[in-house]
C-alpha cells in the first residue's frame, strides 16, 4: 500500500530534495525534470500523485496535468508556485488540481495534502452503473478504486498494479468470476469479495473451496456497509481511517 508520488520540477536539487524527504516518509518517489519527460514517465507507470511546478520551460505544470489527467484520471495533483499572483492559478484548478502550494514549501504542509495509504481496491463487475456507485461509496471512505468490466480486463489492471484487494462478480460476460477469486486467494494472495445476484445451488460450496481468512461472499442487493465491513475484515484502511478523522 506504499504511495507512489511524482516530482516534476526543473529546479533538479529542490526536485531531489523533495524526493528525499518524502523518501524518508515512506513514500515510493520518481523525479522528472521537465513536463515533457514526466509524461513519459506516467505513461509507464501509475502514481498516487503528482506534485509539478507550475512554471517550467516548454510544457508548463498546468498543461501537464491537463495531459496526465486523461492517462490517469484518478491521480491527485498537487501544484507548487513561487508566484502568488501566478496568471494559471485559475486554470490550474479548473483542471483538476487538488491543491497549490507555495514555495518554498512547507513540509508539513505537503504531507497533509498526500493521500495516506489508502488501500487500492479492482472492483470487476460488468454492470457500469453498479460498478461506479460501489467505487463511489469506497472513495467517499478514503479507497482508492479502480473498475474492470470483465475477467481479461481485470487480468490486465492486475498485472499493472496489484491492488490490495478485488470485489468481484460472480458471473461475467468473459469468464468465471469464483475461478478468478480461487486464483487470486490461492497464487496471488490477494483478497476476495465476491458478489452476486444469484441464488444457485453451488454457493455454499463456492465459499468453502475459498480461503476463509482472505475471502467474503455477499448477495445482492447489499448494502453498502455490508461492502466494507468486509473489506475491512480483510485488509485496513489507513484512508478511511484519514477521512473519518478529519
Amino acid at each position: 500500500m506504499t504511495q507512489r508520488v511524482l516530482i516534476v520540477d526543473d529546479n533538479h536539487e529542490l526536485a531531489d530534495n523533495l524526493a528525499e524527504l518524502l523518501e524518508d516518509e515512506g513514500y515510493e518517489v520518481a523525479t522528472a525534470y521537465s513536463g515533457e519527460r514526466a509524461l513519459e514517465i506516467a505513461r509507464d507507470s501509475k502514481f498516487d500523485t503528482v506534485l509539478a511546478d507550475i512554471r517550467m520551460p516548454g510544457m508548463n505544470g498546468v498543461e501537464l496535468v491537463q495531459n496526465l489527467s486523461r492517462i490517469n484520471p484518478s491521480t491527485t495533483y498537487l501544484l507548487m508556485t513561487a508566484y502568488s499572483s501566478d496568471a494559471l492559478l485559475g486554470e490550474a484548478m479548473r483542471a483538476g488540481v487538488k491543491a497549490i502550494l507555495p514555495k518554498p514549501l512547507d513540509l508539513g504542509a505537503l504531507l497533509r495534502r498526500l493521500p495516506l495509504g489508502a488501500t487500492n481496491v479492482l472492483i470487476l463487475e460488468d454492470d457500469a452503473a453498479l460498478a461506479s456507485l460501489l467505487a463511489e461509496s469506497l472513495e467517499r471512505r478514503g479507497y482508492r478504486v479502480r473498475i474492470a468490466n470483465g475477467v481479461h480486463q481485470a487480468v490486465a489492471e492486475i498485472k499493472e498494479a496489484r491492488p490490495d484487494a478485488v470485489v468481484l462478480d460472480v458471473f461475467l460476460p468473459d469468464g468465471n468470476g469464483a475461478e478468478l477469486a480461487r486464483d487470486l486467494c490461492t497464487e496471488s494472495g490477494i483478497p476476495v469479495v465476491l458478489m452476486t445476484g444469484y441464488d444457485f445451488d453451488g454457493a455454499a460450496g463456492l465459499v468453502q473451496s475459498l480461503p476463509a481468512q482472505s475471502s467474503r461472499f455477499l448477495t445482492k442487493p447489499f448494502q453498502t456497509n455490508a461492502l466494507l465491513d468486509a473489506l475491512r475484515s480483510l485488509v485496513p484502511n489507513e484512508g478511511e481511517r484519514a477521512v473519518g478523522a478529519s
